[in-house]
């Protein structure tokens, strides 16, 4: 899935002396994330504009992050432009200007002098804030994968779960065709009945898994009601489980690479 950052310029204006909010640096970019194409919230923008010395002119690099539904993630470089922004006045705008030949010449020089100065500031904060900009935008990939191997590891261990009630399952159907004691085998399917309940309710935040358990669910429910169709629902359920595991796996593999490009940077 490909998550974006769209703005409609690459920097923005920065008034000398003042501070700006992320909210103000949104607005001035019309700043929207997409994913796929499609609008998704502004929620999990974050900016860093930890490098802009408001007080001094010059520019400055601002990095934005944004973190997608499924923390996948993306960033964008954005310049800030900080110097004094002034609005004439009407009065002056009315006021007829003597435009002498000293007065241009002066001006002129005070405009390539700021040019000069802005160029050098630049070229000279450059370099450490290549470096700054790097850093953090490795701090924010970190954090993001960290989120990510957290919720993988939910998911392993609630899958990990899931298939020791599967095993138990099998087990009892087992044990039932060996002694044909059906009120043990009813026993035993309350038992796993109860624990696939509660495992339901622990892998809330995954669809995925919940189907899976769901359908372990259903399984037992059909082998209650009628023993003798064990082997078919448990045979349906091992397919199952097999294409979820491979989802599972590509799920890990994904993090895997995303670690490998991280730290190959």
């Amino acid at each position: 899935m490909t998550l974006q950052i769209n703005t409609n310029a690459n920097s923005i204006n920065w008034p000398l002396g003042q501070e700006l909010s992320d909210q103000d640096i949104i607005n001035q970019l019309n700043l929207t994330v997409t994913q796929n194409g499609q609008a998704i919230s502004n929620d999990h923008v974050s900016i860093n504009k930890k490098a802009v010395n408001p007080n001094t002119a010059g520019v400055y690099t601002i990095v934005i992050t944004a973190v997608g539904p499924n923390n996948d993630y993306t960033t964008k470089e954005i310049q800030a432009w900080v110097k004094t922004y002034n609005t004439p006045s009407a009065a002056t705008q009315n006021r007829p200007t003597q435009n002498t030949p000293k007065k241009k010449k002066k001006t002129v020089w005070i405009v390539l002098g700021i040019i000069v100065l802005l160029f050098l500031i630049f070229f000279g904060i450059s370099a450490c804030q290549a470096h700054n900009d790097e850093v953090q935008n490795q701090q924010a990939q970190t954090s993001a994968l960290n989120s990510a191997n957290s919720k993988l590891d939910d998911l392993s261990e609630q899958n990990k779960e899931l298939q020791n009630q599967t095993s138990a399952l099998k087990k009892a159907v087992n044990q039932y065709k060996q002694d044909n004691d059906k009120q043990a085998l009813q026993n035993q399917l309350d038992n796993l009945k109860e624990q696939n309940e509660q495992l339901k309710n622990n892998a809330a935040n995954n669809q995925s898994l919940q189907n899976q358990i769901s359908q372990l669910g259903s399984a037992i429910d059909q082998i209650k009601n009628n023993p003798n169709q064990a082997d078919n629902a448990i045979n349906e359920i091992k397919n199952n489980q097999n294409q979820f595991l491979q989802s599972l796996q590509n799920a890990f593999q994904k993090m895997i690479n995303d670690i490998e490009q991280l730290f190959g940077k």
